[in-house]
């Protein structure tokens, strides 16, 4: 949900930008801003996953160590 959030902050603030650039004088700045915001956008996607991942690998290790504390029981 929140990806989807900033998926679409992400449209309309590149929107924007590309609108001002084609207004401007110079509309590289415009251009670059609104790559540089996708550009934010992906890199924060990326950072996401990695931490969903880490967390995932950390829950499959706990489940892991309580499956063998529970089967070797000392009698």
């Amino acid at each position: 949900m929140k990806t989807a959030f900033y998926f679409i902050c992400t449209c309309f603030i590149s929107t924007g930008f590309c609108m001002a650039a084609i207004s401007s004088k110079t509309p590289e700045y415009g251009i670059l801003s609104g790559l540089g915001i996708w550009a934010l956008f992906l890199w924060g996607c990326k950072q996401r996953a990695k931490k969903s991942a880490a967390k995932r690998e950390q829950e499959r290790l706990f489940e892991e160590f309580l499956r063998r504390r529970f089967d070797h029981r000392d009698y």
